[in-house]
Formats: C-alpha cells, sequence, structure tokens
C-alpha cells in the first residue's frame, strides 16, 4: 500500500512541474521587447512561479509525511532533481529572451539597470539573485569587467574562494593585468584565508599599479602587522597617510603601532592629530590610557 502511494505521488508531481513547464515557456520566450519595465514583471512572475512550487512541494511533503514516511528520502531526491531541472530551464528561457531583446534596445541601458539590480540585491546579501543577474548580464556582454568584479566579490562574500580566484584571475587576463582592483581583491582573498605573504605580495602589485590609493597601502600596513613585520607597517602606514592626512582610520591604526612598539612620542604625535580631525572619536581616551602606561 505503502509503495502504491508513493508512486501515485511521484507521478502526480512529475506531472505538475512538466505542466508548470510547458505553461512557462510561451511567457519567457515572449519577451515584450518595446518595453523595458516587462523585464522586471518577467522577473517577478518567475520568482512568483518559484515561490509557489516551493509551498505547494513543501505542503505536499508534509500531507504524505505520516504515509510515506520509510521512504521520504528517496521522494526528496527524485522532487528536488526535478525542480532543479525546471529552474535551469527558467534560467536558459530568460537569457534567450535577454538575446531577443538585445538586438531591440539599448543593450547599455539594459546592462546598467541590471547592474544597479545586482548590487541591491549584494547590499541585500541576496547572493545568489545577485549571482543570476550577474551571469544575465555576462550573456548580453561575454567580457563585462564590472560584472565579473561583482560576481568575484559574491563568491568571496559566500566563502567560495575558488570560484572568486578563478573569477578574478580571469578578469586579469581581460584587463592586461592591469588592474591594480583586482590585484587588491586577490590580496584580500589571499588574507582571509591566511595566506598572508601571497596578500603582501598582491597588494604590492596593486601599489605599483596605483600609488595614490591609501587604501593599499593602509591593507598592506594590515599584513604586515600581522606578520610581525613591525617597522615596516609602521612606515607603510606612514605612506597612506600622505596620501590621506586627515584620515581617521590611519591615524587610528598609526597610534597602535606606535604604542606596540613603546613609542610614546610618536604615539602622541598621533594621537593630537586624531584629536584635532575626530575629536568625537570613542577610542581616544583608550589611546590616553594606553599610552600612559607607557610610561
Amino acid at each position: 500500500m505503502l509503495d502504491f502511494f508513493l508512486i501515485i505521488f511521484i507521478i502526480l508531481s512529475l506531472a505538475f512541474i512538466g505542466w508548470l513547464v510547458v505553461k512557462k515557456i510561451p511567457k519567457l520566450t515572449n519577451i515584450n521587447v518595446n518595453n523595458l519595465p516587462e523585464i522586471k514583471a518577467q522577473r517577478q512572475k518567475e520568482a512568483i512561479l518559484k515561490s509557489r512550487l516551493e509551498r505547494l512541494w513543501q505542503r505536499w511533503l508534509l500531507n504524505f509525511k505520516d504515509l510515506a514516511k520509510p521512504g521520504q528520502d528517496k521522494v526528496n531526491d527524485v522532487l528536488r532533481q526535478y525542480y532543479q531541472r525546471l529552474k535551469n530551464i527558467e534560467k536558459d528561457l530568460r537569457r534567450r529572451g535577454h538575446d531577443k531583446l538585445s538586438s531591440a534596445l539599448d543593450k547599455s541601458q539594459t546592462i546598467n539597470d541590471l547592474l544597479t539590480e545586482a548590487k541591491q540585491a549584494i547590499n541585500s546579501e541576496d547572493y545568489q539573485k545577485s549571482e543570476d543577474i550577474l551571469l544575465d548580464i555576462l550573456s548580453l556582454e561575454q567580457y563585462n569587467i564590472e560584472a565579473y568584479s561583482l560576481l568575484a566579490d559574491v563568491y568571496r562574500y559566500r566563502r567560495e574562494y575558488v570560484q572568486a580566484k578563478e573569477t578574478l584571475e580571469y578578469l586579469l587576463k581581460l584587463t592586461h593585468n592591469s588592474n591594480a582592483a583586482v590585484y587588491s581583491s586577490l590580496a584580500e582573498i589571499a588574507k582571509e584565508r591566511g595566506n598572508l605573504k601571497q596578500a603582501e605580495e598582491d597588494y604590492l602589485k596593486s601599489i605599483s599599479l596605483s600609488q595614490d590609493n591609501y587604501l593599499y597601502f593602509l591593507s598592506l600596513a594590515e599584513v604586515y602587522l600581522e606578520l610581525e613585520e613591525v617597522d615596516r607597517a609602521l612606515e607603510t602606514a606612514q605612506r597612506a597617510l600622505l596620501l590621506s592626512p586627515n584620515n581617521p582610520k590611519i591615524l587610528d591604526f598609526l597610534i597602535n603601532i606606535s604604542i606596540i612598539r613603546q613609542d610614546q612620542e610618536l604615539a602622541n604625535q598621533y594621537l593630537d592629530k586624531l584629536k584635532e580631525v575626530n575629536p568625537d572619536n570613542n577610542k581616544i581616551i583608550e589611546f590616553l590610557e594606553r599610552i600612559d602606561n607607557l610610561k
């Protein structure tokens, strides 16, 4: 009896999924190329379909939980496979729709709108949505530098370091190894993975390509501090301060490194500067106490 229920359940599930795919194909392929807002409406329809399918799937599993408990894992695996297949079909159809759209509308404006949407998704930490949008952009413009850069960020935020590194290395090829920001991103990945020497090497490459970016110097100084190369950390942070003289974050780092070096005079010098540019900084009292303890 249990096997009979399982068979009926699977047949009904597959029939419903097949009906959804057949019903969805004309909607996905029939994109109105004369009206850009239709893209957003189509995305909303796709989200509603996915949500409806997920809710129906969960409801069916609950209804059949008592009857089909021994075979539940098998049923779940079958449904997941077909649900994933449906999602892949949706993505493929959506990208075909973008191909049609790009031939009739201003592709540049379309890409800009999608980039904005991807950034909003990243800010909301909806990394799956942002990845889907960025892949859509790359289906429209194969070598879009910003899309690859954001895609690498998405992988890094999800701690998918291998994918992030591969994306950045491909981006280096596209930019002929001349993009300082890409080396900086590679350095951040190396640092997060605990490879400080590689991070140092990549930050130095960033600096060689962009010698007026104080963030690269400050990041390198932080790496030197973690490597316990205190003097190099101080020197590098001082170069960052030359580029951004009133930056509280750099002054904070310089005060801290001066205290580590037991250099009370230098610590007070940078603390006075911090009081001048950021008098409400809540670390000032803490720094005063730490400097007094050097006596």
